[in-house]
């Protein structure tokens, strides 16, 4: 629940100021522009936020956190694939599909995890908004300072993950998103790894 709040809070405050400041800077008429489009092919996202680890069971009598939440980085880079010049009003489909392989890591007290990951994007742009929604998967490294059930204590597994968020134009080059995902890890903590996050994304 507080992910969702917080995502929803944030686009509230990226939504509209960015759609005034984009407006009085660019004619509404932008996202028909295919020229502007063919301008903003790759980008490149970095972002900072909060990951609840939830409870990760060490044996029978130990758990690892409760509930313990942490900070996260993330680092993406999204390709366009199909039909880029999408937008509202269009006869198109009113999508945009992106690749976007991904680096996430975070670090607790007791524990850290890395994922290196790869995920397919949905965007539907609205003048200076694109919403989106996504998943993916992923390879997690996780290190804690306790013997897993496995005797180890690192564990690699895959993951799964859903997001969904907004993404708000400052200008042709720079973009702000808010986002929310959950990432189901298969391995010997039965663990979800409930995320949300903001941060820039550099278009080029």
């Amino acid at each position: 629940m507080r992910s969702w709040l917080a995502v929803a809070a944030a686009v509230c405050v990226l939504a509209v100021p960015g759609q005034v400041v984009f407006g009085e800077e660019h004619d509404e008429k932008i996202y028909l522009d295919e020229d502007y489009d063919d301008a903003r092919t790759w980008a490149v996202g970095i972002g900072l936020g909060l990951v609840d680890i939830g409870d990760s069971i060490i044996d029978e009598t130990t758990v690892l956190s409760d509930d313990d939440i942490e900070q996260f980085l993330m680092l993406n880079l999204r390709i366009p694939f199909g039909d880029r010049h999408a937008h509202r009003g269009s006869s198109r489909t009113g999508f945009r599909g992106y690749l976007e392989p991904e680096l996430g890591y975070w670090d607790g007290d007791f524990a850290s995890d890395m994922v290196v990951g790869v995920n397919v994007i949905g965007g539907m742009p609205f003048n200076a908004v694109e919403f989106f929604v996504g998943g993916g998967i992923g390879m997690h490294f996780l290190d804690t300072d306790f013997a897993l059930p496995s005797g180890d204590t690192s564990d690699n597994s895959l993951g799964l993950n859903a997001q969904f968020g907004v993404d708000v134009s400052a200008s042709e080059s720079l973009s702000f998103f808010a986002l929310s995902r959950f990432d189901l890890i298969d391995d010997e903590r039965d663990q979800l790894e409930t995320k949300v996050a903001v941060g820039l994304r550099f278009h080029f």
